[in-house]
């Protein structure tokens, strides 16, 4: 696509919570609306883990960051970078078994073995607070880390793991024929889920059309594909009473960074 005069691409970082080739191909359509509306590139990066892409995001070398809510929350506070928009649908934590096991509730878990991705990741962290409330504590479990939510995905499929915690859109991107070797065991309350928050470096102006340009996104048939495979519903304006409700969790959240 060619665009007029010689502006810098945008830069846009997507947090990893699928493995990259996954997720920089969800958000492609992302990616495509808002060259099309902004006029001037736009490229999307990710990063190998989720504390990378993080201390990115503090060193704002992003222009724009597609965050879970309680990191755009962290980033925020520590940068004053400014959230624009986020996904209107909430945001579910899972877990899930493989679907003949004989796991049926979370207090089953206890000696078992549970695939988790970044304990800075929302879900996890809610997860957590839920088995805490169930009197099983970490030294119940058997943890096995994952790259990503296909990946302890996976583990649960490969017999490596007996049980695997996601968010609820996690299974909608493995192949549909493993989908049915799967069983949900546990969903979380409803969280808020990813938000677009752009660098303060960004002018008035750029923020105000990016913003539009995001809520325009479900107006285009490829915006439209997106939130249907994403399972993300919509998009509305930021809200700072959302955000501040990710407070909560911030405390645990810089533990896991290694901030505290």
């Amino acid at each position: 696509m060619a665009f007029a005069g010689q502006r810098a691409p945008l830069v846009v970082g997507v947090i990893p919570y699928l493995s990259p080739s996954v997720l920089l191909s969800l958000f492609a359509p992302v990616r495509d609306h808002l060259q099309t509306v902004l006029a001037r590139p736009v490229v999307l990066y990710t990063a190998t883990d989720v504390p990378t892409y993080i201390q990115r995001c503090l060193k704002d070398e992003y222009d724009l960051q597609l965050s879970s809510a309680h990191f755009t929350r962290l980033v925020q506070r520590r940068t004053a970078s400014v959230p624009l928009a986020r996904f209107s649908h909430d945001l579910f934590g899972m877990v899930y078994v493989n679907g003949k096991s004989s796991v049926q509730k979370l207090n089953d878990l206890s000696g078992l073995r549970l695939a988790v991705t970044d304990r800075t990741i929302l879900v996890n962290l809610e997860i957590f607070r839920t088995l805490r409330k169930h009197k099983i504590v970490e030294s119940d479990l058997q943890l096995r880390m994952s790259a990503n939510q296909n990946s302890a995905l996976l583990a649960v499929s490969h017999g490596e793991a007996d049980a695997a915690i996601t968010a609820h859109f996690a299974l909608d991107q493995m192949p549909e024929s493993q989908r049915g070797d799967f069983r949900s065991i546990f969903q979380s309350s409803a969280l808020p889920n990813v938000h677009l928050a752009a660098s303060p470096r960004l002018s008035g102006t750029e923020r105000q059309q990016i913003q539009q340009a995001m809520l325009s996104l479900p107006e285009q048939a490829g915006g439209q594909l997106f939130l249907q495979r994403s399972r993300y519903g919509g998009v509305v304006p930021a809200d700072e009473a959302v955000l501040k409700s990710m407070d909560v969790y911030l405390s645990d959240t810089l533990h896991f960074l290694g901030m505290q």
